[in-house]
């Protein structure tokens, strides 16, 4: 802003000292007031700045005069004085906002100047998604970026990818960067009870906190952070302290949660008849236990729909406070923030409270000093509630029997029948609690060498402290006084210090020079203590001390490893018509041998500003077009801390003297997992920047993989890491900026679209059995097909009769025919055999397509934003749907049992229930199973009100604000679970449903007060 007021110095020829005008300056798109807003006489060196609220005076004015009003961001504005002697203004934020800053790796860079593929969220749809994580919010609103949900619990996991999975054994979540602290983003919970996945530990940062959230995605862009960036990086950047009077802002809002849909059971009469006819199907038919028949047994004289008793209207409340302010020499923003959120289950509960401060302290003209530190403190009630087993709350509300009571006369819990838990009381009796507390903090000293040379300094840390405490007591089991419990504790310490030079320099008119080079170091270490006990003298004494037997010793450790790396970038324009930018990474690791110590990860981009060529200068509807090409690599590093060198068990102890043994077998040449990427871009903005488009399609090959390899026990080991195979991942994506009003009433959109394209090209003979690597037990790895890839047998149907199994097809070579009734597998083959030879592809997980979009209308002080997040083409294998569909164990069934095979002639597709089934029909990996994940997601809908100025001014407030909002509001989809937007476990086992904590709908009212 102060360029624009030099370059008016340039031109001044002087101004007559009459009068004095004055004003308010705000901001169309918010109503807020804007700070620091250049305000000159045109041609004159007369100029001020807007002050924190907005407002300006100048003096020494004629009616003849112009004022030039200017901001970044903002479209400039001239308006000439004449008579009056106030003039307020409205600025315009300019769509594309190619002068605005944009942050990348180690600095921050003009939009128009970006070579590479980088998309950003701001704060404003921060602010308004009213989400409790960033990971959450990023879901439909960056285009290449993937994020699934684990679990709908209160801080519960979340699974992003960039541009698709780029490994088999070493991680595809992104690098995550704080205020320039790359930070843990892996889940430290080591006790979670049946869920295959952790905690969200991004769930730490408090939204209300972040500025912007930058999402890196080609080599070019995340290059420069080398060995941790094969999976892109994500850089959050947190609100800074302004000049001026103090900024104080008061967020309070308040909501309620509950499940959107619920799914259908059978109540106890259908129930006992689908068991009867499962007993008299069988080959010998017998009685059912009497148990399920008796009605009158206080046990079982229920008709319990246990989705009413588990699931509830969940409140929640949040409370953020903050203040922005400073001086030209000393600038802070202090924030504080309480979460209290209950889970739509019942007794599961998060709470937050967190703190930040960011200081900036300019010490003299050339040295300035600063530090970002927060604090979160966390404590996440949890409960069992997906995954498998009778621990999990899910499965168990829909497959206990509603025959079973919840209470017993006497008030108690009517506990474990027939292998199935009383789910209330897992979810009230059993403990399940995570502690937390967690520093991230960072501080800086620069340097300012020259002019256009500096030097910067960071240290940082990112520190965790975790108590986990699990108890199950004897009320859920079924043996009489047993009850177990464990404890762990953790602690994960990474520090690190990043030194680097920075030049930048315009050299003559057209030429712009900028260089980066530096060192960084890092260490991690983790510690894990605890142990587990069992037959507690007492369910009301939970700690270990109470305990007749303790065990689990091995779960004690303490890893660690580091890294040491180069870094540096050269990049350079020529008047802002050709870009080119080269980096280059060097990282060592300890966790690889000394001769593969250290990795190399190099790109560069290219840019051409075409609508800056003579050709196209006089056409006028286009504003700025750029093509962007850029290649590179990056790496991977996530292996074990020792497995280069090989890794020790403790335990192995002989009579009375302990023990240990080898079990990770040492690989001296294990080397970096290596990422080539090619991108190449278009950026356009048409009709006075009121449309802007962009697309990038890129290729990504990522080579030595690095796997565990199975091996011949014989050896001693069961596996050992190597580098194996190759994956590809290409793609396109788009996105599409549009004001399509403006005036009082406005209508803007945001759209994007993302198409990724995953394979496995190459995997190494010696792995495969029938040309594939079973990985769980519903997928594959296979070369020529996408990780996600769902293999399992064909379902095509139910026999209606025992006569129209006509080629006489049988279970197995010796097994018996299939009957009327009984499934019809595809049969692969032909040989009238269903065995493993006919299991076949049944699905695939990758969807085909996904994105968002957004339209936010306002008018005047009154705004509405509407987002809606789609997903096309993915299969989920609905596990938790074959459970409750499988009369195994006594579960209970959804109402399409209803239509089951009764007798011969019955036309369905639901095949008779058959007590233990020699068919083998329930247990078998099926297409029956596997169902389109495809959905539209009426996200978020937000209504806003902002009150005018001057009644504002009135009560002696800056700004005062009441908005609206809904969460997950309706879900247009063909999936019968709850919620599609689900996968059970967080690595390459993709769109899986086993019964995951489901997404709730969300209704919030708030206050929004500044000072």
């Amino acid at each position: 802003m102060g360029i624009l007021f030099l370059v008016c110095c340039a031109f001044s020829n002087g101004y007559s000292q009459n009068q004095s005008v004055s004003g308010r300056i705000t901001d169309e798109a918010t109503g807020e007031p804007l700070f620091g807003v250049n305000v000159i006489v045109k041609g004159t060196l007369n100029g001020v700045s807007s002050d924190l609220n907005g407002n300006y005076s100048i003096k020494n004015v004629t009616p003849e005069n112009i004022l030039m009003f200017s901001y970044m961001g903002f479209t400039d504005q001239e308006i000439r004085i004449g008579n009056t002697t106030e003039i307020n203004v409205i600025l315009i934020p300019s769509v594309d906002q190619l002068d605005e800053l944009v942050i990348v790796g180690y600095g921050t860079k003009k939009k128009r100047n970006l070579t590479g593929a980088i998309v950003s969220v701001g704060s404003e749809d921060i602010d308004k998604s009213n989400l409790q994580d960033p990971i959450s919010i990023l879901q439909g609103r960056a285009a290449g970026v993937q994020v699934t949900s684990n679990s709908g619990a209160p801080g519960g996991g979340m699974s992003i990818k960039v541009r698709g999975n780029s490994s088999l054994n070493s991680g595809n979540s992104p690098l995550y960067v704080v205020d320039g602290v790359p930070i843990e983003s892996s889940s430290l919970s080591s006790l979670n009870g049946s869920e295959n996945f952790g905690l969200n530990p991004l769930a730490d940062i408090n939204p209300g906190d972040i500025q912007s959230i930058e999402i890196l995605k080609d080599a070019a862009s995340t290059a420069i952070y080398g060995s941790r960036a094969a999976n892109g990086v994500v850089l959050i950047t947190t609100k800074r302290g302004i000049s001026g009077k103090a900024q104080v802002d008061l967020n309070i809002s308040s909501g309620v949660s509950e499940i959107p849909r619920r799914l259908s059971v059978l109540n106890a009469s259908q129930y006992r008849q689908v068991i009867l006819d499962s007993y008299r199907n069988m080959d010998n038919p017998v009685t059912p236990n009497g148990i399920i028949l008796d009605s009158l047994n206080p046990k079982n004289n229920g008709d319990v729909d246990w989705q009413k008793e588990l699931l509830r209207i969940a409140p929640q409340n949040k409370i953020d406070l903050s203040v922005r302010g400073g001086t030209d020499d000393l600038k802070y923003a202090w924030s504080s923030s309480f979460l209290d959120q209950d889970g739509i289950i019942l007794n599961s509960n998060y709470k937050r409270v967190t703190t930040r401060l960011n200081v900036d302290f300019k010490v003299s003209e050339k040295v300035t000093f600063g530090q970002s530190i927060s604090y979160t403190n966390g404590v996440n009630n949890r409960i069992n509630a997906g995954g498998t087993g009778n621990l999990s709350v899910i499965r168990e509300l829909l497959v206990r029997p509603p025959i079973f009571a919840a209470y017993l006369p006497d008030g108690s819990y009517n506990g474990y029948q027939f292998g199935r838990r009383n789910p209330i009381g897992l979810a009230e009796l059993a403990t399940h609690l995570n502690k937390s507390n967690r520093v991230i903090g960072n501080q800086y000293v620069e340097y300012n060498i020259l002019e256009s040379l500096k030097l910067r300094s960071n240290l940082n840390l990112d520190y965790t402290s975790i108590k986990e405490d699990e108890f199950i007591p004897s009320t859920l089991d079924y043996r009489e006084g047993y009850n177990s419990g464990s404890v762990r504790s953790i602690n994960n310490l990474t520090w690190g210090n990043e030194t680097f030079l920075s030049f930048n320099k315009q050299l003559g008119e057209s030429h712009n020079l900028s260089a980066l080079a530096g060192l960084s170091f890092q260490d991690w270490k983790y510690e894990r203590v605890g142990l587990d006990g069992m037959f507690f003298s007492s369910d009301n004494i939970t700690t270990l001390n109470g305990a007749g037997t303790i065990s689990n010793q091995e779960v004690n450790i303490t890893t660690e490893h580091s890294m040491l790396s180069y870094f540096g970038r050269v990049s350079y324009d020529y008047k802002g018509k050709y870009l080119f930018e080269a980096n280059l990474r060097a990282d060592g690791s300890s966790r690889f041998g000394e001769d593969q110590r250290f990795g190399y990860f190099p790109s560069a981009a290219v840019a051409w500003r075409f609508s800056d060529e003579a050709f196209l200068k006089n056409v006028d509807l286009l504003n700025d077009a750029k093509l962007r090409l850029s290649v590179g690599q990056t790496g991977n590093e996530s292996i074990g801390n020792y497995t280069s060198r090989g890794e020790f068990m403790v335990g192995a102890n002989y009579l009375d003297y302990s023990g240990a043994a080898p079990s990770v077998m040492p690989n001296s040449g294990l080397t970096w997992e290596t990422t080539t990427q090619y991108n190449g871009g278009l950026d356009l903005s048409f009709l006075n920047n009121r449309l802007t488009f962009n697309a990038d399609v890129y290729l990504k090959i990522t080579e030595d993989l690095l796997y565990n390899v199975p091996i011949p026990r014989t050896t001693g080991f069961s596996y050992v890491t190597q580098n194996i195979g190759s994956i590809e991942n290409k793609g396109i994506e788009l996105s599409l900026n549009s004001r399509n009003l403006v005036g009082d009433f406005k209508w803007e959109t945001n759209f994007n679209i993302s198409a990724n394209r995953n394979q496995i090209k190459e995997l190494p003979e010696n792995l495969l059995t029938n040309g594939f690597i079973q990985n769980g037990d519903f997928h594959i790895l296979k070369e020529g097909l996408p990780i996600g890839t769902f293999y399992g047998y064909k379902f095509n149907g139910v026999y209606s009769r025992d006569e129209d199994n006509v080629n006489q097809v049988t279970n197995g070579a010796l097994g018996q025919q299939f009957k009327g009734g009984d499934p019809i597998w595809d049969d692969v083959n032909g040989d009238n055999i269903i065995d493993e030879n006919d299991k076949q592809i049944i699905g695939d997980a990758t969807p085909d397509f996904f994105g968002g979009i957004n339209n936010t209308f306002s008018y005047k002080g009154l705004s509405l934003g509407v987002f809606l997040q789609f997903s096309y083409g993915n299969d989920i294998y609905s596990e938790i749907n074959h459970q409750r569909n499988s009369v195994v164990r006594y579960n209970n069934l959804s109402t399409d049992a209803l239509d089951r095979w009764r007798e011969q002639g019955d036309v369905t597709n639901f095949p008779k229930p058959v007590s233990d089934d020699p068919l083998r029909s329930d247990s078998r990996v099926q297409s029956r199973w596997v169902e389109d994940g495809s959905y539209i997601k009426l996200k978020n809908i937000n209504i806003r009100y902002r009150f005018p100025d001057n009644m504002v001014d009135n009560l002696g407030m800056r700004k005062l604000e009441v908005y609206a909002s809904a969460l997950n509001v309706l879900t247009w989809t063909h999936y019968t679970g709850f919620d599609p937007d689900v996968n059970s476990y967080s690595g390459l086992r993709e769109g899986i449903d086993e019964g995951s904590y489901p997404q709730s709908r969300t209704i919030m009212l708030g206050l929004n007060i500044g000072f």
